[in-house]
């Protein structure tokens, strides 16, 4: 009976000590409200920290290109027809190849603000009118030409593109009609990428 009595009441000491320990273990109802603040707050936490590690993913992918600048020039004269796209060949520098010589076109390789430059010169008696053109749209214009002498002109325009815009410099209609190329003359296309955005 002793024995018994015994083994009664150490099962109760223990079942007391299942207790305390699964009460310990399981959250009271109230403290419910106050778990799901703290959840709601990490996860807002979490989504800011991702979207600070995404905009600085794209900032140093920004920082880790090398320069983009080319220089070109036209070798030979030339009685371009209407629209006729201007091939400067004679590349002189060509930063992250983003000047194509065979199709006398630069291909933007970022989103970004660009400047660039062309110069036209016609002989005497003669004029030339060249238009600085991304996709088709008119950034600039070129007017070379004199009575007289030989005549050289420039423009410089900085302009917005997006990836994969192509700059290029084409005869503007049927304005003009010589490009004349000699040792006193330099018709250039150059363009240099100023900031990526």
């Amino acid at each position: 009976m002793i024995i018994m009595a015994l083994v009664i009441a150490s099962c109760f000491c223990f079942l007391a000590a299942v207790a305390n320990g699964a009460q310990e273990r399981f959250v009271a109802e109230p403290d419910i409200p106050e778990l799901i603040q703290r959840l709601d707050t990490l996860t807002n936490q979490f989504t800011a920290l991702t979207s600070q590690v995404n905009d600085n993913k794209a900032e140093i992918a920004k920082l880790r290109h090398g320069p983009i600048a080319f220089k070109a020039h036209l070798t030979g004269a030339l009685n371009p027809g209407p629209n006729q796209r201007i091939i400067y060949n004679d590349v002189q520098l060509n930063l992250g190849n983003a000047y194509h010589q065979h199709l006398g076109g630069f291909l933007a390789p970022f989103n970004g603000t660009y400047l660039f430059s062309v110069s036209a010169c016609s002989g005497g008696g003669h004029h030339i009118v060249l238009d600085l053109m991304n996709h088709g749209s008119l950034i600039g214009k070129i007017l070379g030409g004199d009575p007289a002498y030989s005549d050289c002109s420039s423009e410089t325009t900085i302009t917005e593109l997006k990836q994969g815009d192509e700059v290029y410099v084409q005869h503007h209609s049927s304005k003009g009609d010589s490009i004349v190329a000699n040792d006193a003359t330099l018709n250039s296309f150059t363009g240099v990428l100023l900031q990526v955005v």
